[in-house]
Formats: structure tokens, C-alpha cells, sequence
């Protein structure tokens, strides 16, 4: 059988040596460059800062040998500047670097860790007889005294005692600088000649692969580029709908087979298109002739041309059918579609009314602002009713006010809500300015006799939760109690939360069950808070969460530094920023007052 050299083996050939050589030089760089950084990492992470701990070290004792012979042989203050440099050095800095010395002990070796071990304790005595000579000159008065000018002489004179101690410290030293030095040096001459055999590896295995991939390009555009550009032109002209003008030349390999293929192809496109320029003007008795008995092209056009001479007719017949059942359709879409846009205005128009009526209860800004001058309110409901409302009024020479939140919103809210004032009303009528427990209690009743009036208790989880106030302007007493709501006093940049009881308003039978008041002195400048929970509930932010009370305890704080009427708008605006796209979930209410 005659050897065919095929596209896939010349590119296997070319390309195989060009892979041989390349996972050489990588290799072989791989291995020169772990090794260099084995030696770079033991150089900088042992011998050189053991090098430079030693010095430093080495100096350290030397400064403190001449301050201590300066201790005994110059008389001086207790409080002189060489003393107590000598102490700080003696105290501090000798003790925090060797420390660092006995950290970078671990890697060393053997026999530098036995000196490192003979230097410490010559260092003990050493710094034993700076130890006695500081004992025996305490004090300016201390030199006077004869037998210790005796005793200090004898220690500190030239070539005592002290002199020999500090020559044994750093000859010892000395040798394992030298020794820690010389090992430095020896990795660093290591690593020279890794990087030296590291540049020959790179150098002419580098020339070798330019070789070997110069090589492998001639024969690829030889034999394979040069004839696939002749190839691509004429796709894409049959890609643009242009077909050849010159006959497509064919190799002995898959390239030629594929020219042999473009060729065949481009004949039965020419046919295909006479024949689908026939069918296309109502010809379906034109002739077409496919491939090959496996042209399923070919055939496909044929039973093509077939159906659509059937299908002409039968949708010349539906056509007129269809027209007039669309016709019947349109007329009854848009008699469904006005019927539906005149219930929802219905509905619509009967909600607005009804947030009139709601309004209604709320009380004015005017009235806010006369019974609490310094205050504000953020009301924002969900939908066109809320099921939070707010109250204020003055009783007895006492400003009573509370922030109410509903069970539900919209519609079923807006009744709560309706429920929620007139039995508040009711409740602070009976019970006057006396304690807020004892109107949370007279409006649980209340509130539970309508909910659940002929029915059972369990069926029934209506309910409001409510923060109620009496507030004495004169005597700046507040008194609070709440139901599933609490309140924040704002003092001295820090907040403090006063806890309801929890127990919502109208769900439950007291049987004995009492509300918790809360008495509270104000100072000048207070801010007090009470609100509903659809602030903290509100979903938004980077990653869609909730708000949550600690969030917006923090806003309150920071709001708390501005004025009162001014807080609403930064509450509002916090508010949109946070919720962004999603939507709001709950009627909204915040009710402060500064005092």
C-alpha cells in the first residue's frame, strides 16, 4: 500500500518535535529555578536575618559594655542619659532580640545552636557584673564611698574582670557571625551557578525550538495553508451566494478529497437554486435530480415542492376561514378588555375614596406641629390605604401620641386601622392621662371584642402592634408602654432601647395579664423614636436583604444630629437608596420627637 503523508501527520511530525523540545526546556528550567528558590528562601529566611541579628546583637553588646563602664568609672545622676539608655537597652532591646535570635535558631545547625547556647550564658555573666556595678552606684552619693570606689575599680578597671567577660562574648560571637556569613555566601555561589546552567538550558533549547518551529511552518503553509486559503476564498463566496468561476484544483491528501467534495457541492448548489427559483415562482411540476440516492437535500426539496402545491391549495381555503374567526375574536377581546378597565377604575376610584376617609383620622400636620413643636413624621404606605396610622392629641395638659402598626395593609389594613383609632379614642376618653399600660389595656379589650365578637379565639390572629405615649412637656416625663413596639431614646450619640411587652393589641384575654410602663426623664435634646415595622423588614441593598433593626437603629443615630423636620426627608431618602428596585413590603411609619 502506497504511504499517503496526510494533513494529520505532518502536523503530528511538526508539531511532536516542537512539543519534545518545548517540555525539555521546561523541564529542565523547572528544575534549575526550584532549586534556586530552595536556596533563595534558606539565604532569606535564615543566614540573612541570622546575619543581621547577630550584628546588631554584637553592637548591642558593645553600646552597653562602654555605657556601663561609663556607669562606673564617671560619676553621675541616676537620672543621666547613659544610665538610663544603659537600662533601656539592658531591659528592652537586649531581651526582644534574643528572642528573635532563639526564633531563627530553629534552622540552624547543630554545632551554631551549641554556640549560639555557650554566647548566652557568657552573656549572663556579663550582664551579672553590670548587675553588680549598678547595685553598687545606685546614686551620685554612692561614688564617695571608698571601699565601693574599690570594689568598682577591680570590676571595671582596663583588663578586669568586666574587660575579659565582653572579649569571651564577642570572640564567640565573632566566630558564629563567621560562620553563619560563610554559609550565606556558599548558597549565594550556589545559586550563581543555578541561574549559569539555567541560561544554558534557556539559550539553546531556545534556539532549537525557532529551528524546530521554522521548520514545521514551511511544510504547514506549504502544504496545507496555501491550498485551505484557496479553499476559504471559494466558501466564502458560496457564503456570499457567488459561486466559482474556475475549477477547484485537487491534492493527493484530505485537502484535495475535500476539493473534490467543494466541487460536487458547488454543482448541486447551482441546480438547487434553479430549482428552488422555479418552486419559489409557482413552478411545482419543475424537475430536480438529487445527488445520490442519500441526498437528503435533494429529496427533501422534492417532497417540498409537492407539499407546498398541496398546502397552496388548502390554505387559500383557511385563509378566509381564519379572517373571519380573528374578526369574532378582536370583538370579543375588546369587549372583555372595556368591561375589566371599568371594574378596576371601579375598585380604584372606591380605594381612593376610602384613603379620603382614612386621611381623615390622621391627625394634621398643623395639630403635630402645635402639640409637639420639634418632631416629625415619615409615613409611607404601600398601597393607596395603610393599615399604620399615627395619633396625637393633648389630654389633660399632657401630649399623648403613639404609632400604630395593623395587622396587614391595603385594604384589610385600612379597616384595622379604622378599628385601631376609634378604639384608641375611646380607651384614652375613659381612662384620661392616666398610665399608657392602662390604655393599651382598656384598647385590648376593646380591640378584642370586635375581632372576636361571635367567634373563636383561636380562628381569629388579628391584632395591632402599638407604642403609646404620655408626654409631660413641663416637667419632661415621659411615660411609654407598647405592644410588639418599642422605642428608642437617642442620648449622648448612643441609643437606648426601651423593651414592649410581647403581646400584640386585640389578639389575646388579658385574665390578669398587665402592660409594662416605662418612666423616662428627658434632657434637653433627646430624640425619641417610635415606629411600625416596615422600615427594618424592607428588602434591598447589594444582596436583596432585609434592613434589620440594627441597620436602622445606626440611621437613627446618625439622623438624630439634624433637625427634626429635616429627618424625614434623610429617613426617606435612606429609605429609596436601600430598597433600590425591589418592592416595598409594608406600610412605613416613623414618629420622632426631640425633647
Amino acid at each position: 500500500m502506497r504511504f499517503r503523508l496526510t494533513i494529520g501527520r505532518r502536523i503530528g511530525m511538526g508539531f511532536g518535535l516542537f512539543i519534545f523540545f518545548a517540555l525539555l526546556v521546561v523541564i529542565l528550567t523547572n528544575r534549575t529555578l526550584e532549586r534556586s528558590r530552595g536556596i533563595n528562601d534558606e539565604i532569606n529566611n535564615v543566614y540573612s536575618p541570622s546575619v543581621d541579628a547577630l550584628v546588631r546583637l554584637r553592637n548591642l553588646t558593645v553600646n552597653a559594655h562602654m555605657l556601663i563602664k561609663h556607669w562606673a568609672l564617671l560619676e553621675s545622676r541616676a537620672d543621666a542619659p547613659e544610665k538610663t539608655n544603659l537600662v533601656e537597652l539592658t531591659n528592652k532591646e537586649l531581651p526582644q532580640l534574643l528572642d528573635r535570635i532563639d526564633t531563627l535558631m530553629a534552622d540552624w545547625e547543630h554545632s551554631e545552636v551549641a554556640l549560639m547556647g555557650q554566647i548566652t550564658v557568657e552573656m549572663r555573666e556579663l550582664f551579672a557584673l553590670h548587675d553588680r556595678i549598678k547595685g553598687l552606684l545606685p546614686s551620685l552619693e554612692s561614688y564617695s564611698d571608698p571601699f565601693i570606689h574599690m570594689e568598682r575599680n577591680d570590676i571595671a578597671e582596663e583588663g578586669g574582670p568586666l574587660d575579659q567577660s565582653m572579649k569571651k562574648v564577642l570572640d564567640d560571637l565573632d566566630r558564629l557571625l563567621e560562620m553563619q556569613e560563610g554559609k550565606r555566601k556558599a548558597l549565594g555561589g550556589g545559586m550563581i551557578r543555578s541561574f549559569d546552567s539555567l541560561k544554558f538550558f534557556v539559550l539553546y533549547m531556545g534556539i532549537g525550538l525557532v529551528i524546530v518551529g521554522a521548520i514545521a511552518a514551511f511544510f504547514i503553509v506549504r502544504g496545507i495553508v496555501t491550498p485551505v486559503q484557496r479553499l476559504r476564498s471559494v466558501l466564502i463566496g458560496l457564503g456570499r451566494g457567488v459561486f466559482p468561476r474556475t475549477k477547484v484544483r485537487t491534492t493527493n491528501d484530505e485537502i484535495g478529497d475535500m476539493s473534490k467534495a467543494l466541487t460536487s457541492l458547488v454543482d448541486g448548489l447551482r441546480r438547487t437554486t434553479e430549482f428552488s427559483h422555479a418552486v419559489a415562482a409557482g413552478d411545482f411540476a419543475a424537475n430536480y435530480q438529487p445527488l445520490s440516492d442519500e441526498d437528503m437535500l435533494g429529496h427533501a426539496l422534492l417532497k417540498m415542492r409537492d407539499e407546498l402545491g398541496q398546502r397552496e391549495r388548502i390554505l387559500e381555503m383557511k385563509v378566509v376561514e381564519r379572517t373571519e374567526e380573528v374578526v369574532r375574536q378582536k370583538e370579543e377581546v375588546e369587549r372583555q378588555s372595556r368591561k375589566i378597565e371599568e371594574y378596576y377604575n371601579n375598585v380604584t376610584d372606591s380605594i381612593r375614596y376610602a384613603k379620603r376617609l382614612q386621611d381623615l383620622i390622621l391627625p394634621s400636620e398643623e395639630r403635630v406641629r402645635e402639640l409637639l413643636p420639634d418632631s416629625f413624621v415619615f409615613y409611607q404606605p404601600k398601597d393607596i390605604v395603610s393599615g399604620d396610622f399615627y395619633w396625637v392629641d393633648q389630654v389633660e395638659g399632657r401630649i399623648a401620641f403613639a404609632a400604630v402598626d395593623c395587622t396587614g395593609h391595603g385594604v384589610p389594613g385600612a379597616f384595622m386601622s379604622l378599628i385601631g383609632h376609634n378604639g384608641l379614642n375611646q380607651a384614652v376618653r375613659e381612662q384620661g392621662a392616666g398610665r399608657p399600660s392602662a390604655v393599651l389595656k382598656v384598647l385590648n379589650k376593646l380591640a378584642f371584642e370586635a375581632l372576636h365578637k361571635g367567634r373563636e379565639e383561636s380562628l381569629m390572629r388579628d391584632g395591632m402592634d402599638m407604642a403609646l405615649c404620655n408626654y409631660d412637656p413641663d416637667r419632661r416625663v415621659l411615660e411609654y408602654a407598647g405592644a410588639n413596639a418599642p422605642l428608642y431614646l437617642v442620648r449622648g450619640g448612643e441609643v437606648t432601647r426601651f423593651l414592649p411587652d410581647k403581646r400584640p393589641i386585640g389578639s389575646f384575654k388579658l385574665d390578669g395579664q398587665d402592660f409594662t410602663d416605662h418612666r423616662i426623664l428627658l434632657e434637653p435634646g433627646d430624640m425619641v423614636y417610635i415606629f411600625s415595622d416596615g422600615y427594618a423588614d424592607q428588602f434591598g441593598g447589594p444582596k436583596g436583604k432585609k434592613f434589620m433593626y440594627k441597620r436602622f437603629r445606626d440611621l437613627l443615630l446618625e439622623v438624630s444630629r439634624y433637625p427634626a423636620a429635616s429627618q424625614s426627608s434623610m429617613l426617606e431618602e435612606a429609605f429609596r437608596g436601600w430598597r433600590g428596585i425591589h418592592e416595598q413590603v409594608d406600610d412605613i411609619l416613623v414618629l420622632g420627637m426631640r425633647a
